[in-house]
């Protein structure tokens, strides 16, 4: 079915009236990307260094760009004697490199290319060339 042009059609119609109704296009990507690759880690800590609630957090680091966040409690002594003396707090952030790759595709900076280099290309173009030359001669002559 997606082989007819009419469906085809018919769904990229239903795509673009979606990213309307979303307000969703190329540049809401680009500066959602843009935002998310600026966000200051330093503003989900304290002044004491210590990990703000998630709910102190910028917005922009609550949707997305921490991944997980695992605290586990540190003790010492053992049994009714044990007591929890700190935390460790670990904090798995998502791939911000990803996402200046994804802004340098879109504003085509060609960073992230990947080159591929062939040789013996340039007999072939030579060998083509030639082949269009004795063409386009042998049209001359059969007018």
């Amino acid at each position: 079915m997606l082989e007819n042009a009419d469906v085809q059609m018919a769904i990229d119609a239903a795509k673009e009236e979606r990213s309307d109704r979303l307000k969703i296009d190329a540049e809401w990507v680009l500066k959602r990307l843009a935002e998310e690759a600026d966000a200051d880690i330093a503003d989900l800590y304290s002044d004491d260094g210590d990990l703000q609630p998630v709910k102190e957090w910028p917005l922009i680091w609550r949707q997305g760009l921490v991944q997980g966040i695992e605290v586990d409690a540190l003790y010492e002594g053992l049994g009714g004697s044990r007591i929890q003396v700190g935390q460790t707090k670990k904090i798995r952030f998502s791939d911000r490199v990803r996402r200046i790759e994804l802004i340098g595709k879109h504003v085509s900076v060609k960073a992230f290319e990947v080159q591929v280099s062939v040789t013996g290309l340039d007999a072939l173009a030579e060998r083509l060339e030639r082949a269009v030359k004795d063409r386009a001669s042998d049209a001359v002559c059969s007018l």
